[in-house]
């Protein structure tokens, strides 16, 4: 079972928040403190017109979930993708092991995302896979609630131009800044690779997003 960790950095002691991803296209469980389940801090729901192809959170008995999403993608002005996430406060570190997702086409998408709510239109700082055999992992945001959406690709600036199954992207805040970066075994770690500024509250909302760039199909 591969995991997905967030560390949250508060004023007192560290809060180690453990997310555990395992099977096809994304799966997860939530873990919080010294090791206690906490499934009802996730919170699982299609965005946008997801909506129109609704997704699927299926909570295993060990404690896994899969999750399956539709949506046109996360990009432009308006969001449609599966999101399973939970409120974070303050600075933090997410790290991802992506081990399958469905492409179902290039632009087939499955990260982590800070997002300030749930809207279609939401600011967000988005660290991504994306499917095309000559896509590696790239940093999209959108700095203005309705805004357009920015992106950096990390294979025009020299990394891997492709994702590989059981490869790590990470996310982290610190402040107002965003940044992504990505490694092929989990330990080590390219330097990040694309830091962006957004003003966001400083309780958002972290998790897991999978898109399909498909409307009518899931992945």
């Amino acid at each position: 079972m591969r995991q997905v960790t967030i560390y949250n950095k508060g004023r007192s002691e560290m809060m180690r928040k453990t997310l555990l991803l395992s099977l096809s296209v994304l799966a997860l469980a939530l873990v919080l403190g010294y090791g206690s389940y906490v499934q009802a801090d996730l919170v699982s729901l299609d965005v946008g017109d997801a909506a129109n192809k609704p997704g699927s959170t299926e909570i295993l008995d060990d404690g896994t979930i899969t999750v399956i999403g539709a949506g046109n993608d996360i990009w432009g002005n308006a969001d449609g993708f599966r999101y399973v996430y939970t409120e974070v406060t303050g600075d933090f570190e997410a790290t991802v092991q992506i081990p399958f997702f469905q492409r179902v086409e290039e632009w087939s998408k499955a990260g982590l995302v800070a997002r300030e709510t749930v809207e279609p239109g939401a600011k967000n700082a988005l660290s991504t896979a994306a499917a095309g055999n000559s896509f590696g992992v790239q940093l999209t945001w959108r700095s203005q609630t309705n805004g357009d959406t920015s992106e950096l690709n990390y294979w025009e600036l020299g990394g891997p131009t492709r994702f590989n199954d059981g490869e790590w992207i990470r996310l982290t805040r610190s402040g107002n800044d965003f940044s992504s970066a990505w490694s092929e075994d989990g330990v080590n770690w390219d330097d990040d690779y694309a830091t962006v500024t957004i003003e966001m509250e400083e309780t958002i909302t972290v998790g897991l997003a999978v898109t399909s760039h498909e409307v009518t199909l899931t992945c």
